[in-house]
């Protein structure tokens, strides 16, 4: 079930509930076990709707690191770079 052009992720999902309920009604209808047509029907719903958060994950991604660690000393202008919370006489203090 392809998502529609101009549809946002919530209706599409919950026409991919519907559609998946209908089919599991179908089933027991037709007089499959309840128990096991429910737990397919959790199933393909999850896999439905995890399938374009995981295609997000798999795309490649286009990352050039000497650009952006000149980005990232031109944002520190001159600052150091140490977080906040980490003390920088930690080798002195912990390190006896």
């Amino acid at each position: 079930m392809k998502l529609r052009e101009g549809e946002n992720f919530e209706s599409w999902s919950r026409r991919v509930d519907m559609y998946e309920r209908g089919i599991a009604l179908q089933r027991i209808a037709e007089g499959e076990d309840e128990v096991k047509v429910m737990e397919d029907m959790s199933r393909r719903i999850t896999q439905k709707l995890l399938h374009p958060v995981f295609k997000l994950l798999q795309a490649p991604v286009e990352f050039d690191i000497k650009e952006h660690r000149e980005r990232y000393q031109q944002a520190l202008n001159g600052k150091t770079s140490t977080a906040d919370h980490v003390d920088n006489d930690f080798e002195s203090k912990y390190n006896k």
